[in-house]
């Protein structure tokens, strides 16, 4: 498997899903780093301190792998030869801003305050 990184907060998504396949002998990961990445500073002390098996972009060109795991969406991911799963880096990736939304159950209000949808009892919210 290979596990495309594009910053430290995305390898550290990608270091919590690949937890899944710690046990797993049948899995080797191998990790690299996309050419291009907008915040690239600090993968490579951090893939250095985990003693993370690496490879360099260009050495995973022509190579094919099972799979290929990423938590960005940027950069050449269509030359990754392999099937590509893209998780999202985190939390932050689909937060909802304060202010933004409705706490109050049942309601479908963008804001506070603002007539909206609101499920009625013994019914799903729309």
């Amino acid at each position: 498997m290979l596990a495309v990184v594009h910053s430290v907060t995305s390898l550290t998504r990608l270091l919590d899903a690949l937890a899944l396949f710690e046990d797993d002998r049948r899995v080797r990961v191998l990790f690299t780093a996309i050419p291009g990445a907008t915040v690239p500073g600090g993968v490579d002390a951090f893939l250095g301190d985990i003693e993370a098996r690496t490879l360099s972009w260009d050495e995973c060109a022509g190579r094919e792998f099972d799979l290929a795991m990423t938590a960005a969406s940027s950069g050449p991911l269509h030359a990754v030869r392999a099937p590509l799963l893209n998780i999202p880096h985190g939390a932050g990736y689909n937060k909802i801003l304060p202010g933004t939304r409705n706490p109050e159950p049942g309601t479908r209000n963008p804001q506070p305050g603002r007539p909206g949808l609101r499920a009625q009892p013994g019914t799903a919210a729309a």
